[in-house]
């Protein structure tokens, strides 16, 4: 099978592989995003499923591919884990979210790729409702008659000890709490939560569930302060539940939700306003939550019907609900994670990959302003390899290694991402280069024989005089300054000074 992975910095446009075994690897990240998610990249039955899907609702890969690779994490929770490094392990669990205009066939793409994880849901719920909860419900009221007749039997003339009441009631008290936790019913996702709901939701399933929304206004709207009334954002869980980190809620009514490894897998389709609003949030920025979401503008919009559109062919739906199904059974319900170590070519491929985006994060790269994002890239990578490992081999996962294929698809694809956030963030990393800039030309009003790098970072322009040499470099690029090199008449280091064109 051929792929088209994209080039490195600064290519335009895919090179094909020469041949059916030869890949071309990109270390570094697009600067020119890709215009669609290559459904290709995650291989058979999803690809088949989501050309099916495409072709029914008129919605382009870039909208279905999201959505597949949203609910493949989905189906692997924390059942599945890579040997990313000596010291660490990875899990599968992404958070995207992708915009799309309303009426524009989000919600139906949505439903049919989550309907096999939905329906799975469902047919874990009624089977608790018919096999656990009956039991529960007698043992609670048993529990409760034991406490009654205690009380009785302590209340009566010549009953028990009050101590030995109280430590009988506060015994079957503990195994009543217990039973009134289990009586909540399993859930494998979630929406619309508060914080708090969403800890008792993670303590009560496992500590993994997935946040799916077709329309993630009310989710965005929680992130955003709806419970702190506005005054903060509200994204601590999230940022726990995606790297596993311990997380406490305290409650004043009931005892607190200690998470100790805590899941989260999110897919959440707005409207492009609502990306915008997120992304547009310094809290949330500065936090680490929006560095660490796949991003994108799928930009889906209404089309009209042909002649020739055509249901999803029996077969290829057949084909995506095993795989989804088997995923579910054998990683997400788990008790405990696999754990797959990747070949040392995919792991050369991955640490490659690494290495392009830290030389480009480093002081006057291109990438250094948006740092905080660039970081999260190569991580996102091995989550995604994870993903497409599960896609590849099915149950079988955890016996095989991640190959270098599966890890060049992988960085295909968080690169596709990074150039979608790249270009999403574009406008605002623009405003305060301009703004930069501005107070370059300004400082040069007060001192028009010129400035050096140093000058500009006692004015901190920058934080440093790396990063002010390569702004006044970059203004000199674009022909805004003149530069000349000054030698100190005594001797010394050569310097270089600045003035207005």
């Amino acid at each position: 099978m051929k792929i088209y992975i994209p080039g490195g910095a600064g290519a335009a446009t895919p090179t094909p592989a020469k041949n059916d075994n030869e890949h071309i690897i990109s270390t570094g990240v697009v600067e020119i995003p890709q215009e669609h998610f290559n459904l290709q990249y995650l291989g058979e039955p999803l690809e088949a499923m989501g050309r099916a899907i495409c072709a029914t609702e008129r919605t382009p890969e870039t909208l279905v591919g999201c959505c597949l690779l949203g609910i493949l994490s989905a189906s692997i929770g924390k059942g599945l884990q890579v040997q990313s490094a000596s010291n660490r392990l990875t899990r599968g669990n992404l958070y995207i979210l992708a915009s799309a205009e309303s009426g524009s066939g989000k919600s139906e793409t949505f439903r049919y790729v989550a309907r096999p994880f939905q329906e799975f849901e469902t047919e874990t719920i009624r089977a608790w409702e018919q096999h656990e909860r009956p039991g529960l419900l007698a043992d609670k009221d048993l529990l409760e008659s034991d406490i009654a007749a205690t009380k009785k039997k302590q209340a009566a003339k010549g009953g028990m000890g009050r101590n030995e009441a109280r430590q009988q009631i506060r015994d079957l008290r503990a195994e009543l709490q217990k039973v009134e936790e289990s009586l909540r019913p399993p859930a494998l996702s979630c929406e619309d939560v508060s914080t708090e709901q969403l800890a008792a939701l993670l303590a009560a399933n496992d500590e993994q569930l997935a946040s799916l929304s077709a329309d993630a206004r009310g989710v965005v709207d929680n992130l955003m302060g709806r419970y702190t009334q506005g005054k903060a954002t509200d994204e601590a869980i999230y940022l726990k539940a995606y790297s596993g980190d311990t997380h406490r809620v305290d409650r004043i009514s009931r005892p607190p939700v200690v998470l100790e490894g805590p899941c989260l897998v999110a897919l959440w389709l707005g409207q492009p306003d609502k990306l915008e609003l997120l992304l547009g949030s310094q809290s949330l920025s500065d936090g680490g939550l929006l560095p660490r979401f796949l991003v994108c503008h799928t930009r889906c919009e209404p089309q009209e019907i042909g002649e020739d559109t055509q249901a999803i062919p029996a077969s290829v739906g057949l084909a995506y609900r095993s795989l989804i199904r088997e995923l579910l059974t054998v990683f997400r319900l788990s008790d405990c994670p696999a754990t797959v170590k990747p070949t040392d070519k995919a792991r050369e491929a991955m640490n490659e990959h690494f290495n392009a985006i830290v030389r480009r994060r480093k002081i006057g790269g291109d990438l250094h302003d948006v740092t905080s994002y660039a970081a999260r890239w190569n991580e996102n990578g091995w989550r995604i390899a994870v993903c497409l490992h599960a896609a590849k081999y099915g149950r079988d996962a955890a016996s095989n290694q991640l190959d270098l294929e599966t890890a060049r698809r992988a960085i295909a694809l968080v690169d596709w991402f990074a150039g979608q956030q790249l270009e999403i963030l574009g406008a605002g990393r623009e405003k305060v280069k301009a703004e930069k800039r501005d107070e370059v030309l300004a400082l040069l009003v007060d001192h028009p024989a010129g400035i050096t790098a140093r000058d500009a970072q006692l004015k901190r322009i920058k934080p440093d005089a790396e990063s002010c040499r390569a702004l006044l470099a970059d203004m000199e690029a674009a022909g805004l300054l003149v530069g000349r090199d000054k030698k100190p008449e005594g001797g010394g280091h050569t310097t270089r000074r600045y003035t207005r064109r």
